[in-house]
């Protein structure tokens, strides 16, 4: 097996660096082929990502993240835009140095960066799981996600956590309760959305909390909803509209302890596919990444991709 390895030295505010010489210096020592590439700015790790697919030399060959989630998103999505054919994807493998760490949580994948490479030299094969996917119908864009997609509340606590502190730490359940009510109290609007799937369509007028999830792991300690799995092919979708104050509370205190989707104040859809607008203009996130202030069209399904990597579960 020949490994190639895309380091985000940023990740875990800066704890990646040391994490890299760690693991480089176990391969080294046991022998393993590997080559590596460090990240220095944005777009880098799609970058390197699609090159390792179109220069790929031999079929058994897996590419290492070491990074956050974000860095994971990256390589993802590049890895899939070179080989869209499943048959000629480069299989992916995750050694987590990020702030939250969802994926290694929702997968199974151990915090302790040598027991994650270890888990890696384990595997015998490759297993697909699955992702989630979206089309941008008004920028024509596509990307994949692991985690989950946020539209309105939680891309403005991302937001807001992130503005707050240019040193970045997983967020307690009291401190996402407690950014969560200056959201609403300072900036979030309720806003209509449009849900569509499997030929029927439904509007909320008051829309605010708006989850589509692949696993349940969310902000790090967050379990927002116990049926996503990455084995299975669905996705998970939760709306929330805004009522009352003494309600909002409720549904936020739900949220925060992952209930929210077993609520009689929230609707909770599962399925392959559903199709999300807004007559408004509203943030969203992507595997914690903050995306913008757009109008949303989005056309979201599921697909799967190769990971060489065992399980903790």
């Amino acid at each position: 097996m020949h490994y190639s390895i895309i380091i985000n030295p940023r990740a875990g505010n800066g704890d990646a660096k040391q994490v890299w010489q760690t693991i480089k210096s176990h391969l080294d020592g046991a022998n393993i082929c590997y080559d590596y590439q460090l990240t220095k700015e944005n777009g880098d790790a799609e970058y390197f990502s699609r090159r390792v697919s179109q220069n790929r030399q031999v079929q058994t060959q897996t590419v290492i993240v070491i990074g956050g989630d974000g860095t994971l998103h990256d390589v993802l999505n590049g890895l899939i835009k070179a080989a869209p054919n499943s048959s000629a994807q480069v299989p992916l493998a995750y050694i987590p140095v990020g702030v939250n760490n969802d994926f290694a949580k929702g997968y199974g994948i151990s915090l302790d960066p040598l027991k994650a490479l270890q888990q890696i030299l384990n595997a015998k094969q490759a297993r697909r799981i699955n992702i989630g996917h979206y089309h941008d119908a008004i920028k024509n864009q596509d990307q994949y996600f692991l985690n989950n997609l946020g539209i309105g509340f939680d891309a403005a606590i991302i937001s807001r956590a992130n503005g707050q502190s240019g040193r970045r730490r997983p967020l307690s359940r009291f401190g996402f309760f407690r950014h969560a009510l200056g959201v609403l109290y300072n900036q979030q609007q309720s806003f209509t959305l449009m849900v569509q799937r499997q030929g029927s369509r439904e509007f909320f007028k008051k829309a605010y909390i708006v989850i589509i999830a692949n696993h349940p792991y969310m902000s790090g300690h967050l379990q927002i909803t116990p049926t996503a799995k990455l084995t299975e092919s669905s996705l998970d979708l939760i709306v929330a509209e805004r009522k009352n104050w003494l309600i909002t509370f409720w549904q936020i205190w739900k949220f925060t302890h992952g209930k929210l989707a077993d609520s009689r104040f929230a609707t909770h859809y599962r399925g392959r596919d559903f199709h999300c607008t807004t007559t408004s203009l509203e943030f969203a996130q992507v595997d914690g990444e903050e995306v913008g202030n757009q109008f949303m069209d989005l056309l979201i399904s599921t697909s799967s991709y190769p990971f060489y990597q065992q399980s903790q579960d």
